[in-house]
């Protein structure tokens, strides 16, 4: 029973996770706009909300989390996040103590036996919603990105997710 409803919750999360995805990939050529030209029109109605995003399916029997994140590059993502911090474009923080991290903190953290960049499977987001009434749209301001990644037993399972750190996003 408790499984069913994990697995309810989870299914929910994720369709939420993807209107939201599918919304903001609707318009290709706005899409490739660069972030700093964009004006956030309308009246801001969440400032600031948290929420995680599902970004590599934890269960493989789950076919319709895997049909969601089919347009997902994962590992480009995850790789370009780290290029940023180590390229000097992006400072790490840790989420324990918001303490900027070092390139050497994050290169010991890729070097440790629990994590690998495969391992990553949630991105937690700081943003600002706003909505344009006359326009009917939804706008979003993203302040920060998290990452966090698998966090497994002894058997395999996933036990949770572990936050490695967190991006400050310019602009």
């Amino acid at each position: 029973m408790i499984n069913i409803k994990i697995q309810t919750k989870h299914m929910i999360f994720s369709i939420m996770c993807l209107a939201a995805l599918f919304q903001a990939c609707s318009n290709k050529s706005e899409q490739q706009r660069p972030v700093a030209s964009q004006q956030i029109a309308g009246t801001c109605v969440a400032d600031t909300i948290i929420y995680s995003v599902v970004i590599k399916n934890p269960n493989a029997q789950d076919t319709w989390t895997e049909q969601c994140l089919s347009q997902l590059n994962r590992h480009k993502l995850v790789d370009q996040y780290f290029d940023a911090v180590y390229d000097h474009k992006a400072i790490a923080y840790s989420y324990a103590n918001h303490r900027q991290l070092s390139i050497s903190e994050i290169k010991d953290l890729e070097k440790s036996d629990e994590f690998s960049r495969d391992k990553i499977a949630k991105l937690q987001f700081w943003e600002s919603w706003y909505f344009d009434e006359q326009k009917q749209a939804m706008a979003k301001k993203v302040h920060a990105v998290l990452l966090a990644y698998e966090i497994h037993s002894d058997d395999g399972e996933i036990k949770g997710y572990k936050a490695a750190f967190y991006i400050k996003m310019k602009g």
